[in-house]
């Protein structure tokens, strides 16, 4: 097999595990992973497509998680749709983030897009207005969550990934 073929075959593993990570835990914790008010655990890992080692398989895997998990999601098709397109945004944010810097700041700017688009899509877009639930639960909702999820959680991640990385 030759080097490129190992590598596309690898890219292929990184992102199905990612995917089913995310899908299984999302699936896992259904009653706090949908609606208004949500902590969606999984979305701890919005923020690895900025580690190198994840890179565009973290974008692709994130993407495909979102859309298995979201088949099983009570607000339908919206949600299969938009959630997809929220974590394939917020995956590419983050990835392009470590171009502005690959220090802290990278580090704040792959927590903060994947934050910024979720509540924009998923809070405001999908919750207040294809649903009609009151825009400040529904987007108060979700950024507290996505807060909690991917600005502690996802940051802690990929802070530590990516010094258990340096290490091999």
């Amino acid at each position: 097999m030759s080097e490129k073929n190992t590598d596309i075959t690898i890219g292929i593993v990184k992102a199905s595990i990612i995917a089913a990570g995310y899908a299984a835990v999302t699936i896992l914790i259904a009653p706090i992973a949908y609606g208004p008010v949500q902590v969606r655990l999984s979305d701890v890992l919005m923020p690895i497509p900025f580690l190198p080692y994840f890179g565009w398989s973290g974008v692709i895997g994130l993407a495909l998680g979102t859309l298995i998990a979201n088949l099983v999601s009570p607000y339908g098709i919206w949600d299969v749709v938009l959630g997809t397109i929220a974590n394939l945004l917020g995956g590419i944010g983050s990835y392009y983030a470590r171009r502005i810097s690959t220090g802290l700041l990278g580090k704040l700017i792959a927590v903060v897009i994947p934050i910024a688009v979720v509540t924009i899509l998923i809070g405001y877009i999908l919750l207040a207005l294809i649903y009609e639930i009151p825009v400040f639960i529904a987007v108060i909702g979700v950024l507290v969550g996505e807060v909690i999820s991917v600005g502690i959680g996802g940051f802690m991640l990929i802070t530590l990934l990516e010094k258990r990385l340096m290490e091999q």
